[in-house]
């Protein structure tokens, strides 16, 4: 009975998909807050990064939410 594992796993894909695309949403339209610190603009910085190591955002996009991020 593999077909309940293959629709198990379908879903399984489906639910990932949509929680990356919702945190690429989060991360290219959120703003920068003014006056945040340097180990918070690390933190997003290296959360920017893992998400376009995992396909989530393309190299544009991870200019453009890296410039939110620097202020720029």
């Amino acid at each position: 009975m593999m077909l309940g594992g293959v629709g198990f796993q379908a879903g399984l894909d489906k639910a990932r998909r949509e929680q990356l695309e919702a945190q690429r949403e989060t991360v290219v339209r959120a703003p920068q807050a003014p006056g945040a610190s340097s180990a918070g603009v690390v933190e997003q910085l290296k959360d920017l990064k893992v998400l376009q190591d995992d396909g989530v955002l393309s190299p544009e996009e991870f200019q453009r939410a890296k410039r939110k991020v620097l202020g720029g």
